[in-house]
């Protein structure tokens, strides 16, 4: 969808070498992904976004959009096809907040019914009532709710590309989780590419199919997250995402990745010595009782079970911990660990069935390999 092919940018000053804001840079971003543009201040990352709308002019280097040259096309042409958001917002005082979401639809003189209704589906998209905010004035709007119309108003006019200047920087820590929520959320149903500029390595691993890591006008690595973190290209990008890396890892793994199929689950009604026989027989330390709709009920030991052959098994259950989804995180797994003192948990789905469960020696060693594509299992 972008492509960039030795995009460079000097900046002339007078008496003096010119600087260097961006160097070479190639890279390729598909349709649908977010790429975060990530690096310390002064690396070039917000240059080189405002280079691919010809807000600058470029020195060198090709640009593609969809396969269009950029070059073939004149600035105003180019940025219409564009979302631009940046982290002041820039909305106009003077008009309602449905003014300005339809600021583009309105000069490009698009159907003004449906970009309306485009306005408040947009509205509704990031939690905002339109009956409540659409004739509101932007200074009756907190500085959040403000931001989530400088979102969708770059969306209006439903380009096929976002560029996203640090967004979310001036927003309180709550807050900017809950937009970065919910612009996952959007997009994952919009499906646009979208270009992003941060500071934030953790906004980065949690928005970004790929990052984009600058240095002094260079791009050192561009990756998918995971494998920035597990195999990071040199000593400059191991600095920069973090000595806690592999733990940033936690985030990006799902549950669904690290369960240990379920051998041993019992029901209710077997008998002690039934199920002492079946532990034995699989060299199963704990056994997960499950009721009759498979959910886990609690967890019998080896120990305790082979201590005794008599009575029901609702005398040797102990407790579960707690249970983890497949589809959350490995890093909410861990913390429910260690929230409970626990180094196990059984794992559930939708429905809330047992579907085996994961370790904190699991996780562990999955931390401790190569980066996995998705659907990769662990041995």
């Amino acid at each position: 969808m972008i492509r960039l092919e030795n995009l460079t940018k000097h900046f002339e000053v007078p008496g003096k070498e010119p600087v260097i804001a961006a160097n070479n840079i190639s890279m390729e971003v598909g349709k649908g992904e977010i790429c975060i543009f990530l690096g310390p201040s002064g690396c070039g990352k917000t240059t080189a976004l405002k280079v691919i709308n010809k807000l600058i002019p470029k020195t060198s280097g090709k640009i593609y959009i969809d396969g269009k040259d950029t070059d073939d096309l004149d600035p105003i042409t180019l940025r219409r096809e564009i979302g631009y958001v940046i982290q002041q917002i820039g909305l106009f005082p003077n008009m309602t907040i449905e003014g300005n979401i339809c600021v583009v639809p309105d000069l490009l003189k698009m159907d003004k019914k449906k970009s309306r209704e485009k306005a408040r589906e947009l509205l509704e998209m990031v939690n905002l009532d339109p009956h409540i905010f659409l004739k509101r004035y932007p200074r009756e709007l907190s500085g959040g709710q403000q931001q989530r119309i400088g979102v969708i108003r770059a969306l209006a006019a439903d380009p096929p590309v976002m560029l996203m200047d640090e967004p979310f920087g001036a927003i309180d820590p709550i807050n900017r989780e809950v937009i970065q929520d919910e612009f996952l959320k959007m997009n994952a149903e919009l499906g646009k590419t979208v270009l992003f500029v941060s500071h934030d390595i953790d906004e980065a691993i949690k928005m970004g199919d790929k990052i984009a890591i600058f240095r002094e006008g260079v791009l050192e690595q561009c990756d998918t997250p995971d494998e920035i973190l597990a195999n990071p290209a040199n000593q400059f990008v191991k600095e920069f995402v973090g000595s806690d890396r592999a733990l940033k890892r936690l985030k990006l793994i799902k549950v669904s990745d690290a369960i240990m199929p379920f051998r041993m689950a019992v029901q209710l009604d077997e008998s002690p010595e039934k199920v002492a026989e079946k532990m034995r027989s699989r060299n199963a330390h704990i056994a997960v009782v499950v009721g009759p709709r498979g959910r886990a009920r609690g967890y019998i030991t080896k120990e305790e079970i082979q201590g005794g052959s008599s009575g029901m098994i609702s005398d040797y259950i102990d407790p579960i911990p707690g249970t983890i989804h497949e589809k959350d995180s490995l890093h909410d797994a861990v913390s429910q660990m260690y929230a409970h003192a626990c180094d196990w948990l059984p794992v559930v789905d939708d429905d809330g069935a047992y579907k085996g469960f994961t370790t904190q020696h699991i996780i562990a060693s999955l931390l401790g390999g190569a980066p996995r594509k998705r659907g990769d299992n662990i041995s």
